[in-house]
């Protein structure tokens, strides 16, 4: 069976234009969540344990009712959190110790789910 030459540079070509095109769809923020407080500031933190759109949902439940938050978006595919806040109301450190918190579990015991890697202003 013989092969075109051509075929094997358009497949490669196809591969990184549809590369492309999916790229744009992983870096949409996987949650937005508006808390309502205006935001003076902004946040980004590397959460480990931000995987996926249900564990990125958990994550925003964490900050349901805390003051001085006023956006919180997620990009499950990068592992970030992206809050903006009003520092006269709530620092970094208490948004820090929210998500580092011990969680409870089914089972009783409970456990750290998420850590901040890197948090930059």
């Amino acid at each position: 069976m013989n092969i075109p030459r051509i075929l094997l540079p358009l497949l490669v070509v196809a591969a990184l234009f549809s590369g492309y095109l999916l790229r744009a769809a992983f870096t949409q923020p996987t949650t937005t969540v508006s808390m309502g407080s205006a935001g003076g500031k902004t946040v980004e933190c590397i959460v480990d344990g931000l995987k996926c759109k249900g564990t990125a949902a958990f994550f925003t439940k964490l900050y349901t009712g805390v003051p001085g938050i006023a956006t919180i978006e997620t990009f499950a595919t990068e592992h970030k959190a992206v809050f903006s806040y009003d520092p006269q109301v709530i620092t970094t450190d208490r948004i820090k110790s929210i998500m580092e918190a011990p969680l409870p579990m089914r089972d009783g015991s409970s456990r750290q789910v998420f850590t901040c890697r890197t948090i930059q202003d």
